[in-house]
């Protein structure tokens, strides 16, 4: 008899055994020490994830950048054009003393060949631009094409040949210093009422486009039609005694810093812009530029690196309300009910970047907060059998998402939204907490 009683009783103590356990579970994840340390080691590797999505955004903006490069250098680039000129070819001779045959002969030699250079007294321009999107693959960046209608005066002075120095005026240039790859015709140059075909030269090492002309010394009037296309930078090099450029394109964020001058009068529309610059006392013999850039306001690759800025509101204010709901609702969360909801905050910053190359920022951005917010709320709902619970997840979500979607639009006060956001999260947390008795709260004691 004894026998079978010291079995019983064995048995009866293995089967406690999985009561017992499940007790010492609970003990062990429900206490408030151990849950903070797991919670903590729960942020730390989402927080980890977040910055390999962070790794993720910054290749594809590298290809985009890469794709927007490309793009750019078939547009031609950032445009930069300079000009009128003149340019005239000489050469300089000096006699050097030769002996031959006992004899002294003095014999003439070339020592410089070059060109005179000539700007003009006075150019006035009239661009008119207009922009379109082109794409490689599913990047997309702005280029521009438009016309350049440029009335120059020239005004020189008689060339005097002395010191060796001898000019070939029969083979001089009038020019405008512009790479080929930003012209889109080939323009006719008016000169003093009479039509001359344009071809292309380089002079100095520079590559310009004109004709050439019988350089007499007397007044010269230019005027012509260049069509013209680039992308992210309009710049006109000063060049000329007095320069006034009028400048009109629809390109609604023009950046005028950057550049030697700031236009005299500009005004921004939703249409477009225009610009009027004039430079009273211009020179060539220094870099001086006018013209603007196009300028994105905030880009989907910054919105983006923005929003993952604010990453870690995403993991610690649902914890917070999580936690919340463990003190207040009197439930029990498993650390791994704090694993999962993390990760499918931290993955709405994934579906963001995936859905924003394809489809527009603000519908991508709708998308996956509706998915992130809606899965994290539902599971809450299944877990505590407590829908109310899952109803004020959604409306936390609903108040963060809002949020970050205004501060991304919101380019000036962002900071400021930021500040006063994460202050409301401090205070409304001191003051739901602030009838809690830390020290006793295994006891779930809290005064309402």
């Amino acid at each position: 008899m004894e026998n079978q009683n010291q079995k019983l009783n064995q048995n009866h103590q293995i089967a406690a055994l999985p009561k017992s356990d499940e007790k010492q579970k609970r003990k062990i994840f429900g206490g408030i020490g151990f849950k903070l340390i797991f919670i903590s080691l729960i942020i730390i590797a989402l927080l980890i994830g977040l910055g390999f999505i962070k790794g993720q955004l910054s290749d594809r903006e590298y290809t985009y950048k890469n794709a927007k490069s490309q793009i750019s250098e078939s547009a031609g680039s950032n445009l930069y054009f300079k000009g009128p000129y003149i340019a005239i070819p000489f050469t300089r001779t000096i006699e050097e003393f030769v002996y031959r045959d006992g004899k002294q002969f003095k014999e003439k030699k070339i020592a410089e060949e070059g060109w005179h250079i000539i700007a003009s007294d006075s150019v006035s321009i009239e661009a008119k631009l207009d922009s379109e999107a082109r794409y490689l693959g599913i990047y997309s960046t702005p280029i521009y094409t438009g016309n350049a209608s440029i009335y120059a005066v020239f005004d020189p002075k008689e060339l005097i040949e002395n010191d060796g120095i001898s000019y070939k005026k029969d083979e001089a240039v009038l020019y405008m210093q512009l790479l080929n790859s930003s012209v889109l015709n080939n323009p006719v140059f008016k000169i003093n009422e009479k039509d001359f075909n344009s071809d292309l030269f380089t002079i100095d090492g520079k590559i310009g486009i004109g004709t050439k002309i019988n350089y007499d010394s007397k007044k010269l009037i230019l005027k012509t039609n260049i069509g013209l296309r680039g992308a992210e930078q309009f710049t006109y090099g000063i060049s000329s005694k007095q320069t006034k450029l009028n400048l009109a394109c629809d390109w609604t964020s023009p950046g005028f810093t950057g550049f030697s001058y700031l236009p005299d009068k500009h005004e921004i529309t939703d249409t477009g812009f225009t610009a009027q610059w004039g430079i009273p006392f211009g020179s060539d013999k220094t870099t001086q530029t006018i013209g603007f850039s196009f300028i994105e306001p905030v880009n989907l690759y910054q919105k983006l690196h923005r929003a993952t800025k604010y990453g870690f509101l995403f993991i610690i204010v649902p914890f917070l309300v999580l936690f919340l709901f463990e003190i207040f609702a009197k439930i029990t969360l498993h650390p791994v009910h704090y694993l999962l909801s993390g990760a499918a905050c931290v993955l709405f910053f994934l579906i963001l970047l995936a859905l924003s190359e394809h489809i527009p920022f603000g519908a991508g951005y709708l998308i996956g907060a509706v998915t992130a917010g809606l899965t994290v709320s539902l599971y809450i709902s299944s877990v505590t059998k407590r829908f109310g619970l899952g109803g004020i997840m959604m409306a936390m979500f609903t108040v963060l998402y809002s949020y970050l979607f205004f501060s991304l639009r919101s380019e000036d006060y962002a900071l400021l939204f930021g500040a006063f956001f994460a202050f409301a999260v401090v205070a409304a947390l001191m003051f739901l907490t602030r009838k809690i008795d830390w020290y006793n709260l295994k006891n779930k004691k809290t005064e309402n």
